[in-house]
């Protein structure tokens, strides 16, 4: 994944998918990465193994692939196993999360055994994605700006910042524009891509792609609105996908679909 630092680039289009389906809706609608989650297991829930499987053996050559592995609190080793694991089902990138609360040293040392065992198992290892929860950052154990810090320092290629309640709350009624546009700055600095999620609707897709993130993610919004019981379709897909699309051309503007 190409970093836009700050170039007349679309954002790129992740959906997140928990099925082979979803993953062959996704794919027809123009998402550009495919992401494998379990969202009844929580905001980053982990996928079966098998499903990852079969999505990775499906998207090859034709989509990048991202698998969620969720949270492991304490368990650094933990989380680099289970990244062993999920790797070799083929995925081009892994996504970690740490919620606030999480102290700074943890989330290198994390990053670190996983980067490390990565590299040592697989000649071509899978990128790791640094995800931080927006509404969990008041404990202040560290900050938007940190995050960029620890992610290159534990080796990650990029930083995504999400939400942990799914109750309808976008990101952009928890962070300021102002702040959601520096996170992006700080992680071009340092080299990393960044990518924007969170109960992101049609009508924020628009505003955040004019700040240059890297890609953007979605699962309510490609699938009716309820990420639990709804399900992907290539049609909410493809208007998700024009609207990042129109926000990058001069005049663009934002229409409902």
């Amino acid at each position: 994944m190409d970093k836009n630092k700050g170039q007349d680039h679309s954002p790129l289009l992740l959906v997140s998918v928990i099925n082979l389906e979803e993953a062959a809706a996704a794919c027809q609608g123009g998402a550009d990465i495919v992401d494998i989650k379990n969202p009844a297991e929580g905001p980053l829930g982990a996928p079966p193994p098998p499903v990852i499987l079969a999505i990775c053996q499906y998207l090859k050559g034709k989509k990048p692939a991202s698998v969620a592995l969720g949270e492991f609190p304490g368990r650094p080793c933990a989380a680099a196993l289970a990244s062993l694991g999920a790797a070799a089902c083929g995925p081009d990138y892994l996504k970690i999360a740490f919620p606030g609360s999480t102290p700074a040293e943890e989330i290198v040392t994390t990053l670190k055994e996983i980067t490390r065992g990565l590299a040592s198992c697989h000649p071509s290892p899978p990128r790791v994605v640094a995800v931080a929860y927006a509404d969990t950052l008041a404990s202040e154990k560290w900050t938007l700006e940190q995050l960029g810090e620890m992610a290159q320092e534990g080796g990650a290629s990029g930083c995504l910042m999400d939400t942990w309640e799914k109750n309808g709350t976008p990101l952009p009624r928890i962070l300021s524009r102002e702040q959601i546009h520096s996170f992006i700055d700080n992680c071009h600095r340092r080299g990393l891509f960044c990518g924007l999620a969170g109960s992101l609707q049609p009508e924020h897709l628009f505003s955040l792609a004019q700040l240059g993130p890297d890609l953007i993610g979605v699962r309510s919004a490609a699938c009716g609105g309820d990420r639990l019981r709804g399900r992907v379709t290539a049609g909410r897909v493809s208007c998700l996908r024009a609207l990042i699309a129109a926000s990058r051309e001069p005049g663009g503007e934002y229409k409902l679909p």
